[in-house]
């Protein structure tokens, strides 16, 4: 520990520095070298440089991936990532401006998972200038697709054989050895079953566009909706009632958000609610279900109702997929979870759900997937495409897991229970890979919300706690 209290003020002082690089996925920059963009490409090339000025042997693996290393033998692989979640707005200080108040580190990527990151590197780097004997050899893996596709490690087991054991900085401690498996579908509205369900009513307000959220894993915070009351539906005393009613919707809700006349009979919405990560819906508050929920209680017709009623008839406040027909749970990875992550209407474009549903370890996926369409059917939608990746679970007593777990109680005189985890890391890429850190028990876990933090002690103490690791994985 001392040791690792030694390296603070460079530690800090780099961190800051790659804290400060953009690295949201940005497929406007993208091109050869660097497939999610530039500010992706440049965070990868931040911490290659960083191996590469300290004597490791590195390789840039065509921007997809990069891994430094050293030693020989078998591999011990340390996995961790560099790109970022979209920021959001709402900061206190600008998300790529790394502030320090309290002892703490705030900016995007801070604990997930630029922070976790470099603080491996330099236990990575401690355990080499040790000079402790080894008998393996130790590869740094930087991934660079973490929070959309996982392209990255799709490309690099292309090009690289994938190690069997290792750890993955980017959870909680002690160690979590289960991870759920997720399956990412795009539903769209089916033109066939349009028209089969016809209103009572004429519309009296038409939707012109519906947003909200930016990425699938991803609580939304945000969301607008643009509406125009219908020629035939009456006058503008209409309006000014919508208005009335949608600020008692927000005071009831405890939420922000305001109404913008627009053009005399037109209104914009917008709602704030809280972000969250896609794993635990429940912690946030969604806010395109919330302003889909005010607008569905209004007489909308057509595509605009079949639109709204999914949001806030079926999605709302279902996060474990109850009135999806999927819900489900297991001993080692708790109950099966769902996040609506991007929600869009357009009139003259349709609409498009994506849903991040995170099912337990042991379920089958495909019977999961099956399931789901038929909901879907039911309700008139359809899944136009779909992403899935299997769950993951290593065996309590596998020597990785004995080893860290040796390694945690050593370090903190704390018990090193085992945990397991609706996130998904690259530690699932591995046969026996765990997510090891760096949230401690009892901590706040900032990650994908706005001023996202890091407490700086407890990166140096994870360095500690890294290096140690590495040493005993690789001896």
């Amino acid at each position: 520990m001392e040791q690792a209290k030694r390296q603070q003020a460079v530690f800090v002082a780099k961190l800051k520095e790659f804290l400060a690089i953009d690295s949201v996925e940005d497929m406007s920059t993208a091109g050869e070298g660097k497939p999610f963009g530039q500010g992706v490409a440049e965070a990868l090339e931040y911490m290659l440089a960083l191996g590469e000025q300290d004597g490791f042997r590195t390789r840039n693996l065509e921007g997809y991936a990069g891994y430094i290393e050293f030693g020989q033998g078998e591999e011990v692989a340390v996995l961790v990532h560099v790109d970022v979640v979209p920021a959001g707005e709402g900061w206190t200080t600008p998300p790529f401006s790394p502030d320090i108040r309290d002892g703490k580190i705030f900016a995007r990527g801070a604990i997930d998972d630029k922070g976790p990151a470099l603080a491996a590197y330099f236990a990575f780097r401690m355990v080499r200038d040790s000079g402790l004997p080894l008998s393996k050899r130790v590869r740094f893996i930087i991934g660079t697709d973490e929070e959309s596709g996982w392209l990255c490690m799709k490309r690099y087991a292309e090009l690289e054989p994938i190690p069997e054991i290792g750890f993955s900085p980017d959870a909680s401690f002690p160690i979590i050895h289960a991870e759920k498996g997720q399956i990412n579908p795009l539903l769209r509205l089916d033109e066939r079953a349009a028209g089969a369900k016809c209103d009572p009513a004429p519309a009296r307000w038409l939707l012109r566009s519906f947003q909200a959220g930016e990425r699938g894993n991803m609580v939304p915070d945000r969301a607008e909706a643009a509406i125009v009351l219908a020629a035939e539906a009456g006058d503008d005393s209409l309006v000014e009632g919508l208005v009335s009613d949608y600020q008692e919707f927000l005071a009831r809700q405890g939420v922000s958000g305001r109404a913008e006349r627009q053009d005399g009979r037109g209104l914009v919405l917008r709602l704030d609610g809280q972000a969250a990560h896609g794993m635990e819906p429940c912690e946030g508050r969604n806010a395109g279900l919330l302003l889909a929920r005010f607008l569905a209680g209004q007489p909308f017709g057509g595509d605009d109702r079949r639109f709204l009623e999914l949001l806030s008839a079926v999605l709302y406040e279902d996060y474990f997929g109850a009135k999806l027909g999927i819900a489900c749970e297991d001993e080692a990875t708790g109950k099966l979870t769902v996040n609506a992550g991007i929600l869009t209407y357009k009139q003259d474009e349709g609409a498009s759900v994506h849903l991040n549903i995170r099912y337990p370890a042991t379920v089958n996926a495909d019977e999961c997937v099956q399931r789901l369409r038929q909901a879907v059917a039911s309700l008139g939608w359809k899944i136009d495409r779909l992403r899935t990746s299997s769950g993951h679970y290593v065996p309590k007593d596998h020597p990785c897991v004995l080893t860290l777990q040796k390694v945690y109680e050593e370090q903190t005189g704390l018990p090193a229970t085992l945990l397991s985890t609706g996130g998904a890391t690259y530690a699932k890429t591995l046969k026996a890979g765990v997510a090891f850190g760096p949230v401690f028990p009892g901590k706040e876990a900032t990650a994908h919300m706005k001023d996202e933090y890091a407490e700086i002690n407890d990166l140096i103490a994870a360095m500690a706690i890294y290096a140690q690791a590495i040493y005993e994985l690789a001896k």
